[in-house]
């Protein structure tokens, strides 16, 4: 769902209050902008336990000013908030292995902490980018210096706790 979204009709939120009641989690895609607007402030004021993943880093492209990137990093205070990881040539110039790397995964993992960071390959468009493989194999390689615990929650435990998926 788009961070901004408001429904036409009597009530513009009924899908955010309805995914409240169901206790489902939002997938919320965005750019850096849209997440400070009012109309996502809204949203995190009035739906507190409403659990909401920021798609893509919140939209993040190649040059991304870091201070634009900090304000998305800032919404770590919500505790509802849990944020994906894409494959790096989301935010890096190609080819692949990327070359100076902007520290947003450091900000990221500073903020959320590896517990509220999933990784995320974002197939299909990854194929025609750094490919499938690289989107795994480059975040892998560029984390390696945090704990197995870190990436055990990063690269799967996030995303099970999110989605309710353990068994």
């Amino acid at each position: 769902m788009l961070a901004d979204f408001r429904g036409r009709g009597g009530d513009p939120l009924a899908h955010w209050r309805t995914a409240n009641e169901l206790g489902l989690v939002v997938s919320v895609f965005s750019r850096p902008d849209i997440l400070q607007s009012a109309e996502f402030n809204e949203v995190l004021r009035l739906f507190p336990d409403l659990s909401m993943v920021i798609e893509h880093l919140g939209g993040v492209k190649p040059g991304v000013d870091l201070d634009e990137f900090a304000a998305i990093t800032a919404l770590a205070r919500h505790e509802n908030l849990t944020i994906k990881l894409p494959g790096f040539g989301e935010f890096c110039d190609l080819p692949c292995p990327f070359e100076n790397v902007p520290p947003l995964a450091e900000m990221t993992l500073e903020a959320f902490g590896a517990r509220r960071i999933m990784w995320g390959s974002d197939w299909p468009p990854v194929s025609s980018r750094e490919g499938f493989d690289n989107s795994l194999t480059f975040p892998l390689s560029y984390l390696a210096s945090l704990s197995a615990d870190e990436r055990d929650w990063i690269f799967g435990k996030t995303a099970r706790q999110v989605w309710n998926l353990e068994g």
